[in-house]
C-alpha cells in the first residue's frame, strides 16, 4: 500500500473550535429542541453501546478523525495523518489549538490514554476494542503527534479512529462517573440532565455564533410515540422519529406540514433476532436455521413497514452491499423444513404442543422493549410464529436501559437487535468472531465457527478490496448454513424535521454522526 496522508486545508481548520471568534449574542429563541425516545444509559464515548447516546456524545466530543457524508475521512481532532505503506504504524498530528471545556488543551496523552481505555478489559467499551486489540505501541514524542504501531495490518483501520477522544486529567479528577458528567472537546457541554426529562447542552464561550448558532440543545426524552408526534405537529420540536404507522397521517396533516417536513433517511443496519448459541437448544444450527424458516418475513416486512415495506436481508451485511453473495437468498417461509430439521437436531414434539431436546422443554426468553413497537410486533409475530412449530417463547419487558445491558451481556436466549455499525464499516468481526464475546465485544450471542472466524480475519487483512469482497462474500455463504442470527431486513427511517431548520442532510446511516451532521443544522434565516 502506498503511503497515504490527508493534508489540513483551510476550510477543515476552520470546524477547529480554535477558530471562534467574539460573536454579538445570540438572539433570544435560538434553542433547537431534539428528542430522545429514552434516556441514553451513559455519555462515555467509550463505553457507549447504543444510538441514542452517540446523538448527545456528537455535540461534546470531536473524533480523532471524522467522516464525511460521502464516507470520506476528514480532519477533526488529527489534522492530517499518514499510514506506513505495510499498514502497521499511522501517524496523527493534532490540531495545536483543540482545547478541552475547561480551556486546556488537548494532547497526545489523552489520544493514548483513550486508546488504552478501549484496550482495558476492566472498561465495557466493546464497540471499539476490536479496533485496537493487536496494538504493539502507541507513542506520543510530543504534544502534538500520536504515533499507533500494529502487529497486522488491517483494510479498514481508518474507522477505528473515528472515536472521541477523553481526557486523561478529566478522568484522573473524577473516575467514578464520567457518563454522568461528560468533558468534551466539542462546541457544546453538558448543562444540565433531567434524568427522564431532558438533557440540556449549552454552547461553550470559545465557540463560534456563526458556527453554531443554537446556544442551547435541548433532547426531550418523549418515549411514547403519540406524545412524540403531537408535540412535533405542535412546533414543540424540531427533529423528531416518525413512526411507520404515524407516516400516512403526516402525509395528510395540514398542521404537521405547516411546521415540519417528512424526511425519509437511509439507515445502514440490519435488524435481526440474535441467537445466544449458549443455550444448548440454539446451540445446533438446525435448529437456528429451523427457526429462520418458520414465520412469512416478507409479509411480516409488508406489514410492519408501511406504506414501502423494509428491503429483505440475507446474511450480516445491509442489503445492496457488494459484499453480499448474490447465489444467497432470505430464507423462505417453509415450517415443514422447519420440523425435518428440529427432528433432525433431535429437537422432538412433546405431548403439550412443545418440543423437548433430552428432556428440556423448547422454552426460550425472548427480550422485548418497551421503546419500539416494530421490536414488540416481531417478538408477537415470532411467539405466535414459532409455537406452531413447537418452540414456546416467553417474552421479558424491559425498559431500554435495561435491555441495551442485557444484549450487551449476552443475557438472554433471543432478542431483536439493530445491527448498526458506527462507524459505517463492512466488517462483522466485531460482532460475530469468537474472540469477540462479552465483555470484549459484540458478539453477544457467543456465536463460535472456526471457518468463520478464519474468514473474518483475512478479511479485516486483505488490502485488495476485490479479493476482500469475495472473502466476505464466502462469509455470507457460511452464516447462512450456520447463522449466529436470523439476519431479517434493513428498511429507511422517516423524521419530521422543522421547517425552521436549513442544512439538514442524509448519508448512509442516516441524519447523525457525520461531519458536520446536526453540527452544521441552524436555523433557516441564519443558512449561510
Amino acid at each position: 500500500m502506498k503511503r497515504q496522508c490527508v493534508v489540513l486545508s483551510a476550510l477543515a481548520a476552520c470546524l477547529a473550535l480554535s477558530c471562534a471568534r467574539p460573536e454579538p449574542k445570540a438572539p433570544v429563541g435560538d434553542t433547537l429542541y431534539r428528542h430522545l425516545n429514552s434516556d441514553p444509559a451513559t455519555l462515555d464515548p467509550t463505553t457507549t453501546a447504543e444510538e441514542l447516546g452517540t446523538r448527545v456524545e456528537d455535540y461534546l466530543f470531536r473524533p480523532l478523525i471524522g467522516i464525511d457524508k460521502q464516507r470520506n475521512f476528514v480532519p477533526a481532532l488529527a489534522l492530517s495523518w499518514a499510514a506506513s505503506s505495510d499498514g502497521l504504524v499511522y501517524d496523527f498530528r493534532l490540531d495545536p489549538k483543540a482545547r478541552w471545556e475547561d480551556g486546556s488543551p488537548v494532547t497526545s496523552n489523552d489520544v493514548a490514554y483513550t486508546i488504552e481505555r478501549v484496550r482495558d478489559p476492566k472498561v465495557p467499551a466493546s464497540n471499539g476494542r476490536e479496533g485496537f486489540e493487536d496494538v504493539v505501541a502507541v507513542e506520543t514524542p510530543d504534544a502534538e503527534t500520536v504515533v499507533v504501531r500494529f502487529k497486522s495490518p488491517s483494510s479498514q483501520r481508518l474507522f477505528d479512529f473515528n472515536m472521541p477522544i477523553v481526557s486523561a486529567a478529566a478522568f484522573a479528577r473524577s473516575p467514578s462517573d464520567p457518563g454522568r458528567k461528560p468533558v468534551g472537546t466539542g462546541p457544546y457541554l453538558l448543562e444540565s440532565w433531567a434524568t427522564n426529562q431532558a438533557i440540556t447542552l449549552r454552547r461553550r464561550e470559545d465557540a463560534s455564533a456563526s458556527d453554531y448558532p443554537f446556544s442551547k440543545i435541548v433532547f426531550r426524552v418523549i418515549s411514547d410515540n403519540a406524545v412524540r408526534y403531537q408535540a412535533g405537529v405542535r412546533g414543540d420540536l424540531d427533529e423528531f422519529y416518525v413512526t411507520r404507522d404515524q407516516v400516512v397521517a403526516a402525509q395528510k396533516s395540514p398542521e404537521f406540514l405547516a411546521k415540519n417536513r417528512l424526511v425519509k433517511a437511509p439507515q445502514f443496519l440490519v435488524v435481526a433476532i440474535v441467537f445466544n448459541c449458549r443455550n444448548p437448544i440454539l446451540a445446533d444450527k438446525r435448529v437456528r436455521r429451523g427457526l429462520t424458516m418458520a414465520f412469512p418475513r416478507a409479509d411480516t416486512a409488508r406489514r410492519l413497514y408501511p406504506p414501502d415495506g423494509a428491503t429483505l436481508a440475507s446474511g450480516p451485511y445491509p442489503p445492496g452491499l457488494p459484499e453480499n453473495a448474490s447465489d444467497v437468498h432470505p430464507p423462505p417461509y417453509d415450517p415443514q423444513a422447519t420440523a425435518r430439521l428440529f427432528d433432525e437436531a433431535g429437537l422432538r414434539m412433546g405431548p403439550d404442543g412443545v418440543r423437548r431436546l433430552n428432556g428440556k422443554r423448547a422454552s426460550l426468553e425472548m427480550l422485548n422493549t418497551t421503546l419500539s413497537p416494530i421490536y414488540g410486533s416481531i417478538a408477537a409475530i415470532l411467539r405466535e410464529a414459532y409455537a406452531k412449530v413447537g418452540v414456546e417463547v416467553v417474552l421479558r419487558q424491559l425498559d431500554w436501559a435495561a435491555y441495551t445491558q442485557r444484549f450487551s451481556e449476552g443475557a438472554f436466549d433471543l432478542v431483536t437487535w439493530a445491527d448498526t455499525p458506527l462507524p459505517p464499516k463492512v466488517d462483522p468481526r466485531g460482532s460475530y468472531h469468537s474472540s469477540q464475546t462479552p465483555p470484549v465485544g459484540s458478539n453477544s450471542g457467543y456465536y463460535k465457527n472456526p471457518e468463520a472466524d478464519r474468514l473474518m480475519d483475512a478479511g479485516a487483512r486483505e488490502m485488495d478490496a476485490s479479493k476482500r469482497l469475495e472473502i466476505y462474500r464466502q462469509l455470507h455463504r457460511l452464516m447462512a448454513a450456520d447463522p449466529p442470527a436470523d439476519f431479517l431486513w434493513s428498511a429507511d427511517q422517516y423524521w419530521g424535521i422543522s421547517r425552521r431548520l436549513d442544512g439538514v442532510e442524509t448519508w448512509p446511516s442516516g441524519l447523525f454522526h457525520f461531519l458536520p451532521g446536526p453540527l452544521g443544522w441552524r436555523p433557516l434565516a441564519a443558512a449561510k
